[in-house]
Protein backbone atom coordinates (compact mmCIF):
# COMPACT_ATOMS: atom_id res chain seq x y z
CA UNK A 1 0.00 0.00 0.00
CA UNK A 2 1.49 3.34 -1.07
CA UNK A 3 -1.18 5.74 0.15
CA UNK A 4 -0.20 9.19 1.30
CA UNK A 5 -1.75 11.86 3.48
CA UNK A 6 -1.85 15.31 1.87
CA UNK A 7 -2.02 18.74 3.51
CA UNK A 8 -3.19 21.67 1.38
CA UNK A 9 -2.47 25.00 3.11
CA UNK A 10 -4.01 27.85 1.12
CA UNK A 11 -2.76 31.36 0.55
CA UNK A 12 -5.79 33.39 1.61
CA UNK A 13 -3.51 36.28 2.53
CA UNK A 14 -3.87 36.94 6.28
CA UNK A 15 -6.10 34.09 7.40
CA UNK A 16 -6.30 30.34 7.38
CA UNK A 17 -7.77 27.52 5.29
CA UNK A 18 -6.17 24.08 5.56
CA UNK A 19 -7.50 20.97 3.83
CA UNK A 20 -6.38 17.47 4.82
CA UNK A 21 -6.84 14.51 2.50
CA UNK A 22 -6.63 11.40 4.67
CA UNK A 23 -6.72 7.79 3.39
CA UNK A 24 -9.16 6.13 5.76
CA UNK A 25 -11.33 3.03 5.66
CA UNK A 26 -10.56 2.28 2.03
CA UNK A 27 -11.41 5.79 0.82
CA UNK A 28 -10.18 9.35 1.07
CA UNK A 29 -11.73 11.54 3.74
CA UNK A 30 -11.35 15.29 4.04
CA UNK A 31 -10.85 17.57 7.04
CA UNK A 32 -11.16 21.32 6.54
CA UNK A 33 -9.55 23.35 9.31
CA UNK A 34 -10.93 26.89 9.32
CA UNK A 35 -11.65 29.12 6.34
CA UNK A 36 -11.39 32.88 6.52
CA UNK A 37 -9.22 35.90 6.03
CA UNK A 38 -8.82 39.31 7.60
CA UNK A 39 -10.21 41.11 4.55
CA UNK A 40 -13.38 39.03 4.35
CA UNK A 41 -16.43 41.07 3.51
CA UNK A 42 -14.46 43.88 1.86
CA UNK A 43 -15.42 44.32 -1.77
CA UNK A 44 -12.83 42.74 -4.04
CA UNK A 45 -10.34 42.08 -1.26
CA UNK A 46 -11.35 38.57 -0.24
CA UNK A 47 -10.85 37.08 -3.71
CA UNK A 48 -7.94 34.86 -2.50
CA UNK A 49 -10.28 33.27 0.07
CA UNK A 50 -13.07 32.70 -2.45
CA UNK A 51 -10.63 31.22 -4.97
CA UNK A 52 -9.27 28.91 -2.28
CA UNK A 53 -12.77 27.72 -1.39
CA UNK A 54 -13.52 27.13 -5.06
CA UNK A 55 -10.38 24.97 -5.30
CA UNK A 56 -11.30 23.11 -2.10
CA UNK A 57 -14.79 22.47 -3.48
CA UNK A 58 -13.27 21.03 -6.66
CA UNK A 59 -10.79 18.78 -4.84
CA UNK A 60 -13.40 17.44 -2.42
CA UNK A 61 -16.35 17.48 -4.82
CA UNK A 62 -18.02 19.51 -2.12
CA UNK A 63 -17.86 16.74 0.49
CA UNK A 64 -16.12 17.48 3.81
CA UNK A 65 -16.04 14.72 6.44
CA UNK A 66 -14.97 16.96 9.34
CA UNK A 67 -14.92 20.74 9.57
CA UNK A 68 -12.95 22.24 12.47
CA UNK A 69 -13.61 25.83 13.55
CA UNK A 70 -10.68 26.50 15.85
CA UNK A 71 -11.88 29.81 17.33
CA UNK A 72 -14.09 32.84 16.77
CA UNK A 73 -11.98 35.24 14.71
CA UNK A 74 -13.00 36.55 11.30
CA UNK A 75 -9.78 35.37 9.66
CA UNK A 76 -10.81 31.81 10.58
CA UNK A 77 -14.62 31.70 10.36
CA UNK A 78 -15.95 33.72 7.44
CA UNK A 79 -15.19 31.35 4.58
CA UNK A 80 -18.07 28.86 4.61
CA UNK A 81 -20.67 31.62 4.64
CA UNK A 82 -18.87 33.51 1.88
CA UNK A 83 -18.60 30.35 -0.24
CA UNK A 84 -22.28 29.59 0.21
CA UNK A 85 -23.21 33.05 -1.02
CA UNK A 86 -21.13 32.43 -4.16
CA UNK A 87 -22.76 29.08 -4.83
CA UNK A 88 -20.00 26.82 -3.46
CA UNK A 89 -22.11 24.74 -1.13
CA UNK A 90 -20.39 22.08 0.97
CA UNK A 91 -21.89 18.82 2.20
CA UNK A 92 -20.30 18.59 5.66
CA UNK A 93 -20.65 15.44 7.73
CA UNK A 94 -19.48 16.59 11.18
CA UNK A 95 -18.55 19.97 12.66
CA UNK A 96 -16.23 20.63 15.57
CA UNK A 97 -16.30 24.04 17.21
CA UNK A 98 -14.37 25.45 20.13
CA UNK A 99 -16.20 24.80 23.40
CA UNK A 100 -16.82 28.46 24.22
CA UNK A 101 -18.86 28.95 21.03
CA UNK A 102 -21.61 26.66 22.30
CA UNK A 103 -24.92 28.49 22.94
CA UNK A 104 -25.34 28.94 26.67
CA UNK A 105 -21.65 28.29 27.33
CA UNK A 106 -21.15 31.42 29.44
CA UNK A 107 -24.15 30.56 31.60
CA UNK A 108 -22.35 27.36 32.55
CA UNK A 109 -19.09 29.18 33.24
CA UNK A 110 -20.00 32.46 34.99
CA UNK A 111 -16.39 33.39 35.77
CA UNK A 112 -15.50 33.30 32.08
CA UNK A 113 -18.70 35.21 31.32
CA UNK A 114 -17.88 37.98 33.78
CA UNK A 115 -14.31 38.38 32.57
CA UNK A 116 -15.25 38.43 28.90
CA UNK A 117 -18.13 40.84 29.48
CA UNK A 118 -15.86 43.29 31.27
CA UNK A 119 -13.51 43.35 28.32
CA UNK A 120 -16.33 43.55 25.78
CA UNK A 121 -17.81 46.59 27.51
CA UNK A 122 -14.48 48.35 27.22
CA UNK A 123 -13.97 47.35 23.61
CA UNK A 124 -17.45 48.65 22.71
CA UNK A 125 -16.08 52.18 23.11
CA UNK A 126 -13.93 51.54 20.06
CA UNK A 127 -16.85 51.96 17.66
CA UNK A 128 -17.09 55.60 18.61
CA UNK A 129 -13.37 56.13 18.20
CA UNK A 130 -12.43 53.98 15.22
CA UNK A 131 -12.42 56.94 12.83
CA UNK A 132 -10.06 58.97 15.02
CA UNK A 133 -7.21 60.39 12.90
CA UNK A 134 -3.91 58.69 13.61
CA UNK A 135 -5.36 55.61 15.27
CA UNK A 136 -2.92 52.76 14.66
CA UNK A 137 -3.95 50.42 11.86
CA UNK A 138 -3.04 47.37 13.93
CA UNK A 139 -5.48 48.32 16.68
CA UNK A 140 -8.21 48.64 14.06
CA UNK A 141 -7.29 45.26 12.61
CA UNK A 142 -7.44 43.55 16.01
CA UNK A 143 -10.83 45.08 16.67
CA UNK A 144 -12.13 43.88 13.29
CA UNK A 145 -11.00 40.32 13.96
CA UNK A 146 -13.06 40.36 17.17
CA UNK A 147 -15.99 42.35 15.79
CA UNK A 148 -19.61 41.44 16.40
CA UNK A 149 -20.09 40.36 12.78
CA UNK A 150 -18.33 37.10 13.61
CA UNK A 151 -21.63 36.01 15.21
CA UNK A 152 -23.36 35.41 11.88
CA UNK A 153 -20.40 33.43 10.54
CA UNK A 154 -20.18 31.27 13.64
CA UNK A 155 -23.92 30.63 13.53
CA UNK A 156 -23.62 29.55 9.90
CA UNK A 157 -20.89 27.06 10.82
CA UNK A 158 -22.96 25.79 13.75
CA UNK A 159 -25.69 24.72 11.32
CA UNK A 160 -23.39 23.46 8.55
CA UNK A 161 -23.04 19.83 9.62
CA UNK A 162 -25.31 17.26 8.01
CA UNK A 163 -25.02 15.05 11.09
CA UNK A 164 -23.83 16.69 14.30
CA UNK A 165 -22.02 19.71 15.69
CA UNK A 166 -19.78 19.12 18.69
CA UNK A 167 -18.19 21.70 21.00
CA UNK A 168 -14.85 20.20 21.91
CA UNK A 169 -12.21 20.79 24.56
CA UNK A 170 -9.29 18.99 26.18
CA UNK A 171 -10.43 15.77 27.78
CA UNK A 172 -13.79 15.50 26.01
CA UNK A 173 -14.87 12.09 24.77
CA UNK A 174 -14.41 11.93 20.99
CA UNK A 175 -15.97 8.52 20.49
CA UNK A 176 -18.58 8.73 17.73
CA UNK A 177 -17.75 12.40 17.21
CA UNK A 178 -15.89 11.91 13.93
CA UNK A 179 -16.19 9.55 10.95
CA UNK A 180 -12.59 8.25 10.89
CA UNK A 181 -11.67 4.61 11.43
CA UNK A 182 -7.95 4.39 10.56
CA UNK A 183 -6.92 7.84 11.81
CA UNK A 184 -6.86 8.85 15.47
CA UNK A 185 -7.82 12.28 16.81
CA UNK A 186 -6.98 13.89 20.16
CA UNK A 187 -7.89 17.33 21.54
CA UNK A 188 -5.05 19.05 23.41
CA UNK A 189 -6.76 22.42 23.92
CA UNK A 190 -8.67 24.50 24.88
CA UNK A 191 -9.53 23.99 28.51
CA UNK A 192 -13.27 23.57 29.03
CA UNK A 193 -13.37 26.57 31.38
CA UNK A 194 -11.89 29.42 29.35
CA UNK A 195 -11.75 31.79 32.31
CA UNK A 196 -8.14 30.61 32.73
CA UNK A 197 -7.30 32.56 29.56
CA UNK A 198 -8.81 35.88 30.64
CA UNK A 199 -6.21 37.66 32.66
CA UNK A 200 -7.06 41.08 33.98
CA UNK A 201 -6.17 44.06 31.82
CA UNK A 202 -3.36 45.07 34.15
CA UNK A 203 -1.96 41.54 34.11
CA UNK A 204 -2.03 41.10 30.37
CA UNK A 205 -1.00 44.57 29.15
CA UNK A 206 0.96 47.13 31.19
CA UNK A 207 -0.53 50.60 31.46
CA UNK A 208 1.22 53.38 29.57
CA UNK A 209 3.27 56.07 31.24
CA UNK A 210 4.57 59.00 29.20
CA UNK A 211 7.98 60.46 29.80
CA UNK A 212 8.81 64.13 29.48
CA UNK A 213 9.22 63.80 25.71
CA UNK A 214 5.71 62.40 25.33
CA UNK A 215 6.79 58.87 24.43
CA UNK A 216 5.72 55.72 26.28
CA UNK A 217 8.27 54.56 28.81
CA UNK A 218 6.50 51.22 29.25
CA UNK A 219 4.39 49.42 26.72
CA UNK A 220 3.60 45.93 25.62
CA UNK A 221 6.16 44.69 23.13
CA UNK A 222 3.55 43.88 20.48
CA UNK A 223 1.66 47.17 20.83
CA UNK A 224 1.82 49.06 17.52
CA UNK A 225 3.63 52.37 17.36
CA UNK A 226 2.01 55.46 15.82
CA UNK A 227 1.92 55.54 12.04
CA UNK A 228 4.55 57.64 10.26
CA UNK A 229 3.65 61.29 10.48
CA UNK A 230 1.37 60.83 13.50
CA UNK A 231 2.41 62.68 16.63
CA UNK A 232 3.47 60.10 19.20
CA UNK A 233 2.46 62.09 22.25
CA UNK A 234 -1.00 62.77 20.85
CA UNK A 235 -1.44 59.12 19.88
CA UNK A 236 -0.65 57.74 23.33
CA UNK A 237 -2.59 60.52 25.02
CA UNK A 238 -5.59 59.47 22.95
CA UNK A 239 -5.22 55.87 24.10
CA UNK A 240 -4.90 56.94 27.72
CA UNK A 241 -8.10 58.95 27.54
CA UNK A 242 -10.21 56.24 25.93
CA UNK A 243 -13.05 54.91 28.04
CA UNK A 244 -12.19 51.66 29.82
CA UNK A 245 -8.64 51.64 28.46
CA UNK A 246 -10.03 50.04 25.34
CA UNK A 247 -6.65 49.45 23.72
CA UNK A 248 -5.60 47.14 26.52
CA UNK A 249 -9.01 45.48 26.33
CA UNK A 250 -8.75 44.93 22.59
CA UNK A 251 -5.42 43.15 23.05
CA UNK A 252 -6.66 41.16 26.04
CA UNK A 253 -9.86 39.92 24.42
CA UNK A 254 -8.01 39.11 21.21
CA UNK A 255 -5.46 37.10 23.18
CA UNK A 256 -8.12 35.24 25.13
CA UNK A 257 -10.02 34.34 21.95
CA UNK A 258 -6.82 32.98 20.42
CA UNK A 259 -6.27 30.85 23.51
CA UNK A 260 -9.68 29.23 23.07
CA UNK A 261 -8.38 27.69 19.82
CA UNK A 262 -8.94 24.01 19.25
CA UNK A 263 -5.55 22.32 19.16
CA UNK A 264 -5.83 18.79 17.82
CA UNK A 265 -3.51 15.94 17.02
CA UNK A 266 -4.10 13.63 14.06
CA UNK A 267 -2.34 10.27 14.08
CA UNK A 268 -2.29 8.21 10.90
CA UNK A 269 -0.30 5.05 10.17
CA UNK A 270 2.71 5.95 12.26
CA UNK A 271 2.54 9.69 11.55
CA UNK A 272 1.53 12.50 13.88
CA UNK A 273 0.29 15.94 12.81
CA UNK A 274 -0.47 18.85 15.15
CA UNK A 275 -2.82 21.71 14.26
CA UNK A 276 -2.75 24.64 16.64
CA UNK A 277 -5.15 27.36 15.47
CA UNK A 278 -3.99 30.63 17.03
CA UNK A 279 -3.25 29.22 20.50
CA UNK A 280 -1.02 31.57 22.51
CA UNK A 281 1.24 31.22 25.54
CA UNK A 282 -1.44 30.56 28.18
CA UNK A 283 -2.87 27.73 26.10
CA UNK A 284 0.57 26.19 25.53
CA UNK A 285 1.30 26.35 29.24
CA UNK A 286 -1.93 24.46 29.98
CA UNK A 287 -1.14 21.91 27.28
CA UNK A 288 2.29 21.30 28.72
CA UNK A 289 0.83 20.89 32.21
CA UNK A 290 -2.16 18.74 31.32
CA UNK A 291 -1.37 16.69 28.21
CA UNK A 292 1.26 14.32 26.95
CA UNK A 293 3.04 16.19 24.17
CA UNK A 294 4.73 13.96 21.60
CA UNK A 295 7.06 14.46 18.63
CA UNK A 296 5.21 15.39 15.45
CA UNK A 297 5.86 14.90 11.75
CA UNK A 298 3.93 18.01 10.69
CA UNK A 299 3.52 21.07 12.90
CA UNK A 300 1.10 23.85 11.98
CA UNK A 301 2.74 27.00 13.36
CA UNK A 302 0.27 28.98 15.47
CA UNK A 303 -1.19 32.44 14.97
CA UNK A 304 0.38 33.05 11.56
CA UNK A 305 3.89 32.96 13.00
CA UNK A 306 3.32 35.43 15.81
CA UNK A 307 5.72 35.52 18.74
CA UNK A 308 2.69 35.30 21.05
CA UNK A 309 2.01 31.74 19.84
CA UNK A 310 5.54 30.45 20.18
CA UNK A 311 5.43 27.31 22.35
CA UNK A 312 7.49 27.49 25.54
CA UNK A 313 10.87 25.82 25.14
CA UNK A 314 9.87 22.81 27.24
CA UNK A 315 6.84 22.20 24.99
CA UNK A 316 8.85 22.81 21.83
CA UNK A 317 11.41 20.23 22.91
CA UNK A 318 8.58 17.70 23.19
CA UNK A 319 6.90 18.29 19.84
CA UNK A 320 9.92 19.27 17.74
CA UNK A 321 13.01 17.75 19.37
CA UNK A 322 16.27 18.64 17.67
CA UNK A 323 17.01 14.94 17.20
CA UNK A 324 14.12 14.62 14.72
CA UNK A 325 14.90 17.65 12.61
CA UNK A 326 15.21 15.63 9.38
CA UNK A 327 11.81 14.00 9.93
CA UNK A 328 9.74 17.01 10.95
CA UNK A 329 8.01 19.55 8.69
CA UNK A 330 6.13 22.73 9.51
CA UNK A 331 3.32 24.66 7.83
CA UNK A 332 2.80 28.40 8.22
CA UNK A 333 -0.35 30.27 7.19
CA UNK A 334 0.75 33.88 6.98
CA UNK A 335 1.00 36.96 4.83
CA UNK A 336 3.88 39.27 5.81
CA UNK A 337 3.09 42.81 6.99
CA UNK A 338 -0.67 42.57 6.45
CA UNK A 339 -2.19 43.69 8.72
CA UNK A 340 0.46 43.25 11.44
CA UNK A 341 4.06 44.34 10.89
CA UNK A 342 5.32 41.96 13.58
CA UNK A 343 3.90 38.82 11.90
CA UNK A 344 5.55 36.51 11.13
CA UNK A 345 8.09 36.88 13.91
CA UNK A 346 11.64 36.20 12.71
CA UNK A 347 12.95 34.76 15.99
CA UNK A 348 10.01 32.36 16.27
CA UNK A 349 10.48 31.13 12.70
CA UNK A 350 14.25 30.83 13.10
CA UNK A 351 13.78 28.59 16.13
CA UNK A 352 11.26 26.36 14.36
CA UNK A 353 13.42 26.19 11.23
CA UNK A 354 16.27 24.84 13.35
CA UNK A 355 13.96 21.99 14.40
CA UNK A 356 12.40 21.09 11.04
CA UNK A 357 13.57 19.98 7.64
CA UNK A 358 11.36 22.56 5.90
CA UNK A 359 8.77 25.23 6.66
CA UNK A 360 6.04 25.48 4.03
CA UNK A 361 4.68 29.04 3.87
CA UNK A 362 1.32 29.82 2.29
CA UNK A 363 2.77 33.11 1.08
CA UNK A 364 4.94 31.08 -1.31
CA UNK A 365 1.81 30.04 -3.23
CA UNK A 366 -0.21 32.24 -5.57
CA UNK A 367 -3.34 33.89 -4.17
CA UNK A 368 -6.02 31.28 -3.59
CA UNK A 369 -3.64 28.38 -4.25
CA UNK A 370 -2.15 25.92 -1.74
CA UNK A 371 1.29 24.85 -0.71
CA UNK A 372 1.11 21.06 -0.66
CA UNK A 373 2.74 18.77 1.89
CA UNK A 374 2.64 15.00 1.33
CA UNK A 375 3.66 12.31 3.79
CA UNK A 376 3.64 8.53 3.44
CA UNK A 377 2.65 5.98 6.03
CA UNK A 378 5.43 4.36 8.03
CA UNK A 379 3.49 1.28 9.06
Amino acid sequence: MNEKLVVYAYNVRFGEAILLKVPDGGKHRFILVDAGNWQSGRAGLNKPLLNALKDIHKRTRGKIDLYVMTHEHMDHVEGLRAADRKGYKFDIDTVWMTASSEPGYYDKFPDAKEKKKRLQDAVAAFKELSATPGLAAELKAIYELNAARTVDCVDFIRKAGRKDTYYVYRGCDLRNKHPFSDAGLRILAPEEDTSVYYKSILESVPRFSLDAAGTPSTYRKSLPLPLPGVDGGAFYDLIERMDGAFSESVFAIDKAANDTSIVFELTWRGRRLLFTGDAEQESWEKMYENTSLKPVDIFKIGHHGSATARPPLAALNKILPQSRREQALAVLSTFPNVPFKSIPDKDTLDDIMKRTKKVYRTSDAADGKPVIVTIAAVC
